[in-house]
């Protein structure tokens, strides 16, 4: 029997390495990449286990799996999360967990702890197969269709059985003609006739549809199942004034112990979504022994290469020892500029496209805790995201402050639309705004778009040009 299985997880590139990797090993595997959709998928149809992350977008992964408990629903659930602390097990596991597995980890390891909760969860109610309003007891071979019982003949419910294990997906007449009558005869109508006594049994007395034509490919049974958005590979792509020297209070030489370990925490959290998709892609290699990659493969793994090296190099500026300033002052494009160097990998690669439009003559705080900040934003921003970004800094200066805003997006229109900065800084968006109000400024992030802004006290100063002249 197909054991089906449901990853709710909303990155993308990580969900379709899990998934592809656990189908190699004999699960039907459907995909949901944020809470509506895995609420939807669990009315539509029994699965056997959840693999549920905790770092769901913006949804809390143990809110969730607390609302899914409460509701009664039963079928077991494996919890992957980068937070390691005793802690965060027992919380978990208390909340209704069956298990918990912390990345970055061992594909082997993943799935032989599926395989221990499946065989310890022998649940009954779970072997019976659901597809919407439609049930079919493989233990008593009874098919209903809410309250109504349906008869069909043993072939009959032999092709039923084979449409609701893969529901929501499209099914060949080459597949349903070899696991149901055992031969591929490309001329046989077999398939095209009990799929019709299908129709009439159970399709006839219903307003809603359940199965439908596939034109060309086949048959599917239910509403078409929640997919993988295809992973491809994108291209990439002043007013004179005098601001006062900041308060000696607004430039602290270093950042408090706790909001430090705050910021690192959350950027290693992050770093672990990468460092587990690169990891399980070799693993598979290694299992099956390819010699070639499908197409696309190396893109994938190179981007998810990539993200792991910003976010490292977020946490190397958060512990970076820098020399004390040598004035309270420095310009903002040389700021950036050092910034921007620490990702010249990412730029080279496709991976990041940044384009400055900061006047050259804005300075900000010279101090490190300044740097650290926009080091920490800048790796998140790019770490979080599974696609190839193109972010925009400005800068405009306005009585005595600076508005330094970062605006990103996909460099395809095609894809998805990238996370906002609410949802990237979700974690640790109290730690940064204090912060940012200790250097004497604000953070400010506009509700569900794609951008924040950093307002600090600034001023205008000469350039090297300026000198020349």
């Amino acid at each position: 029997m197909v054991m089906s299985i449901l990853l709710a997880d909303d990155d993308v590139q990580l969900a379709t390495f899990l998934s592809k990797s656990l189908e190699s090993e004999g699960y039907a595997v459907h995909t949901a990449l944020d809470e509506t959709s895995v609420l939807s998928e669990l009315q539509r149809q029994n699965y056997k286990l959840i693999i549920l992350d905790l770092n769901f977008g913006k949804t809390d992964g143990l809110r969730l799996l607390e609302k899914l408990r409460s509701r009664g629903l039963e079928t077991p659930v494996l919890v992957l999360s980068a937070r390691n602390r005793v802690s965060d097990r027992v919380q978990s596991l208390n909340l209704g967990a069956d298990d918990y597995v912390t990345k970055p980890f061992s594909f082997q390891e993943l799935a032989a702890r599926a395989n221990a909760i499946l065989r310890r969860k022998a649940d009954r109610s779970l072997s019976v197969l659901r597809v919407e309003d439609l049930h079919l007891d493989p233990g008593s071979r009874k098919v209903h269709r809410g309250k109504r019982e349906i008869k069909l003949s043993p072939k009959e419910l032999d092709l039923l059985q084979i449409l609701m294990h893969r529901p929501g997906e499209t099914v060949t007449r080459r597949q349903l003609l070899q696991e149901c009558w055992g031969t591929e005869e490309t001329d046989s109508n077999l398939v095209d006739v009990y799929v019709n006594y299908l129709r009439r049994k159970i399709d006839a007395l219903s307003t809603e549809k359940l199965i439908h034509t596939v034109r060309g490919a086949g048959y599917r049974l239910g509403k078409p199942a929640p997919g993988l958005p295809q992973q491809e590979r994108v291209d990439s792509v002043s007013q004179h004034g005098m601001a006062a020297l900041p308060e000696a209070t607004s430039s602290p030489g270093q950042l408090q112990s706790g909001l430090l370990r705050a910021l690192i925490h959350g950027v290693a959290h992050d770093l672990a979504q990468p460092l587990t998709s690169v990891r399980c892609f070799l693993e598979m290699l290694a299992m099956h022994k390819k010699a070639t990659l499908e197409p696309g493969e190396m893109t994938v793994i190179e981007q998810q290469a990539d993200r792991a090296i910003a976010l490292a190099k977020g946490i190397s500026g958060l512990v970076r020892d820098v020399p004390p300033p040598v004035s309270p002052w420095i310009q903002l494009d040389t700021l950036l500029a050092d910034l921007v160097a620490d990702l010249t990998l990412l730029l080279q690669s496709g991976h990041l496209a940044i384009e400055r439009r900061c006047e050259p003559r804005i300075q900000i705080s010279s101090s490190p805790v300044l740097r650290q900040v926009l080091a920490f934003l800048l790796s998140k921003l790019v770490g979080r995201n599974s696609q190839p970004l193109a972010i925009v800094v400005t800068a405009t200066l306005r009585e005595r402050q600076c508005s330094l805003d970062l605006r990103w997006r996909c460099g395809d229109p095609s894809r998805r639309a990238v996370d906002d900065g609410r949802t990237i800084l979700a974690r640790e968006l109290s730690s940064v705004q204090e912060i940012v109000h200790d250097l004497g400024g604000e953070l400010v992030l506009p509700e569900g778009r794609p951008e924040f802004s950093l307002v600090l006290p600034a001023r205008i100063g000469a350039t090297q040009t300026d000198f020349l002249q």
